[in-house]
């Protein structure tokens, strides 16, 4: 008997199974967005409880550092208060006599979550510092979380990718930010890079790789506007590596392998387009504050675009500690320097070693065990031929001159290969692990044996820290044991997390005790902030605009922290310019000097237990007029003739080319009048009056992107005195406007919108498809 189908009855089938499916992908998504979001709240117990001197407590900080205090804590300062303000601060008036906040990277900015901070309250007039105690421990939540959802993505079971999440974000390289948070805002996005870039290369419809191209580029531009240019290279570096060696593992499975390489060049080329868009707005004008900058390099002073010289970079990981990953302490509290120390627990560094091991099979376990050891020998500096080849090729790659701190993506490696290894212990068998127990064991003999010379020969040195590290050993060595005996049970994994947390925990050196880095005279923040009484007198001071020096040491940025106009601050750049002719600060409307308080200049102005302050009367004024001009195109004759006691530059103004416009000769008895009624970050304004056209002198800093218009008709901003703007005023009365209006930020800010509102409009179409299908999935309701 023949069977026939009812084109009805098919259609009707394959539309039933279609729903099903759907059905079932809808259940899944939710009851994995559930579980996601236990684990998010749980790292964010987690951090809490780590992180509870800083965020339960008010007796310890991250800011009392140098660095800390005077870049992160006075940089974020000026950076809130100036938003709150309504202007975006893209000069800063307060250091260096006004320079390009935006074009120094660490400066953080254009970095959007920032914005989280300038909602917030001030504090006494400042940036409450608790606020960015909240804001660091908040980062550390979102890179532990984002770790955990690519160790997922990577097959790791939800504990081992929790466990990969935490050694990431609250050891190594990561937990040792406390005074860069421009680095810890770049670090945290490679995992979503990572997350993104597999889906990208894996996906099964073009749409879809194209996609996850873009958010994964996005996620580069993110660490970019964060800052951390050295971060956002290596992760550069990490995506190309991804591509290549996943793609090389595809084609090798696949018969037709030319559209696999050719979906990674895609992939790549969007990736990389996205990245170098949606930064660009920090970018471009980092790139042209680079052209007119020093950088100062070990003593050394070199323009910003030249390369620096071999000798000149960081001697690398060597000899600090090459058992850094085993023992914390091989090099006593790297806190202390620039060196990074990568440890992040000896039992995930045994799970890593594990995971080598029993998973080299899969293809994520020889991926980031060849990243390690490759960013490892690249850390050995100088010693690695790695090292040098890569200096000589990669082009840009010099800007990173400390290469210990590619120990950043080591840590990244070891922490999911970590994963890898508590998956592996706690799903082996108990007979499996006899060959490295011979080793282990043979490791706590040697263990036992230093212990033993040290406490009862008491010989060697030892520090503390390293004794801590021998018992972290040993007790890692017993837990070990505990699991492979078959103790998989929820306490074998709370024992597990455990002993990991109370490892990291007791290695953390970034949070200080306020009461005793005070008692030591080390409290760099209660330092600055002891300033405030000298702040508020200067800021009491008529008599108009006016700058101060500050002669302390270690210098402090009382200038973007208090708002004082100073003609020094923080940073590992100068424009080359104002760095040349600085020293003439009579130029720069110095009025004041703050002085140590053992100064021995009589008649201060002003004095308190942390500073005196003195009056200076040979200062010039903000602005002046001069009727007469010399060119002089060679800098250092130009700086000869400044210093001569003979040139009156009250009268006669230095420039480098010729005017475009004659100046006519002031008449006899008038005194020309040149008025501020406006002085912003980006903008000033002049009510000037002359008899005769001449040179309006602004002590000011030249730089490019200053414009200028006088009765609103534009004219230009020549460079005067050395470091100077000054433009060309007409007779009578005139108002005199002074922006910075830089083309590399608007053109930046073009490319990074565009960039982004990409990225929103991907999002817009995956959420209206996610939406459709999860109306697809839902069951019909059944109307009687």
């Amino acid at each position: 008997m023949a069977i026939t189908f009812s084109p009805f009855l098919v259609t009707s089938v394959l539309e039933v199974a279609k729903r099903a499916t759907l059905r079932a992908r809808y259940t899944i998504r939710v009851a994995g967005m559930k579980a996601h979001l236990r684990i998010f709240l749980l790292i964010a117990l987690i951090t809490v409880l780590f992180y509870w001197r800083f965020l339960l407590s008010h007796q310890f900080s991250l800011l009392l550092g140098f660095e800390g205090a005077n870049q992160a804590y006075a940089w974020l300062n000026f950076w809130v208060t100036t938003v709150r303000q309504g202007i975006w601060p893209l000069w800063d008036p307060f250091t260096f006599s006004g320079h390009p906040f935006a074009g120094e990277m660490q400066t953080s900015a254009f970095y959007p979550f920032n914005l989280l901070l300038a909602l917030a309250p001030l504090h006494k007039g400042t940036f409450s510092p608790q606020l960015y105690h909240n804001f660091y421990a908040l980062s550390h939540v979102f890179c532990a979380f984002f770790l955990y959802l690519l160790a997922r993505e990577l097959g790791l079971s939800s504990f081992a990718g929790l466990i990969s999440g935490i050694c990431f974000s609250l050891g190594g390289y990561v937990v040792r930010m406390g005074g860069w948070p421009h680095q810890l805002g770049s670090a945290l996005w490679l995992p979503l890079i990572f997350l993104c870039l597999i889906r990208a290369l894996g996906a099964s419809r073009m749409q879809s790789a194209v996609a996850y191209s873009v958010f994964s580029g996005l996620g580069l531009a993110l660490s970019i506007l964060s800052g951390g240019l050295h971060v956002a290279m290596m992760q550069g570096l990490a995506a190309l590596f991804l591509v290549v060696f996943y793609t090389a593992e595809r084609a090798r499975k696949l018969p037709y392998r030319p559209a696999v390489w050719m979906r990674a060049a895609l992939v790549l080329a969007i990736f990389a387009v996205i990245a170098l868009a949606g930064g660009a707005v920090q970018l471009l004008p980092a790139a042209e504050y680079s052209r007119q900058a020093f950088r100062f390099v070990i003593n050394a002073k070199l323009p910003a675009t030249t390369k620096i010289p071999y000798a000149n970079l960081s001697d690398g990981l060597w000899p600090n500690s090459i058992l850094g990953f085993l023992v914390a302490g091989m090099a006593g509290n790297p806190g202390s320097g620039e060196y990074i120390n990568p440890y992040l627990g000896v039992f995930p560094l045994l799970m890593a070693i594990i995971a080598v091991w029993k998973n080299r099979a899969v293809f994520w376990v020889r991926f980031l065990a060849g990243l390690t050891l490759a960013v490892f020998l690249y850390s050995l500096g100088p010693l690695s031929l790695l090292h040098g080849v890569f200096y000589a090729l990669a082009p840009f790659l010099w800007l990173a001159r400390e290469p210990d701190r590619f120990l950043y993506l080591a840590d990244f490696g070891v922490a999911i290969l970590a994963g890898f290894g508590i998956d592996a212990i706690l799903r082996a068998p108990v007979t499996s692990w006899n060959p490295l127990n011979q080793v282990l064991r043979w490791l706590l003999a040697a263990c036992a044996v230093v212990m033993g010379y040290q406490a009862f020969l008491g010989r060697g040195d030892f520090s503390p820290w390293i004794s801590f590290s021998i018992l972290m050993i040993f007790l890692s060595y017993g837990l070990f044991r505990y699991v492979t005996a078959g103790h998989h049970t929820v306490w074998a994994r709370f024992l597990i997390a455990a002993l990991i947390l109370f490892d990291l925990y007791a290695f953390d050196w970034t949070v200080a005790n306020i009461s005793q880095e005070s008692a030591k005279h080390a409290n760099a923040l209660d330092n600055l902030l002891g300033l405030r009484g000298a702040a508020d007198f200067l800021k009491a001071q008529g008599g108009g605009l006016f700058r101060t020096e500050v002669f302390l040491e270690p210098n402090p940025n009382v200038g973007d922290l208090f708002g004082i106009q100073t003609t020094l601050g923080y940073g590992a750049t100068l424009v080359q310019n104002y760095d040349r002719f600085r020293d003439r600060s009579d130029l720069l409307n110095v009025r004041y000097s703050i002085r140590p308080p053992s100064a021995t200049d009589p008649s201060p102005v002003y004095q308190d237990p942390a500073c005196k302050i003195y009056e200076k009367s040979n200062y010039y004024p903000r602005a002046w007029l001069v009727h007469q001009t010399s060119v002089e195109p060679d800098t250092d004759r130009m700086l000869q003739l400044m210093n001569d006691s003979s040139m009156d530059l009250h009268r006669t103004a230095l420039v480098d080319a010729p005017l475009t416009v004659s100046l006519q000769a002031a008449p006899d008895g008038w005194l020309d009048k040149a008025e501020f009624v406006h002085y912003g970050a980006n903008l000033l304004e002049l009510d000037v009056e002359t008899r005769s056209s001449g040179l309006l002198v602004l002590s000011e800093v030249f730089y490019p992107g200053w414009k200028a218009t006088v009765n609103g008709a534009a004219t230009p901003v020549w460079r005067v005195d050395g470091m100077l703007r000054g433009l060309v005023v007409p007779a009578g009365k005139t108002r005199v406007a002074v922006y910075y209006a830089p083309a590399s930020f608007f053109l930046g800010l073009t490319f990074s919108v565009l960039a982004f509102l990409t990225g929103a409009i991907v999002c817009a179409i995956a959420w209206i498809r996610t939406r459709t299908r999860a109306k697809e999935a839902r069951p019909a309701t059944v109307h009687s």
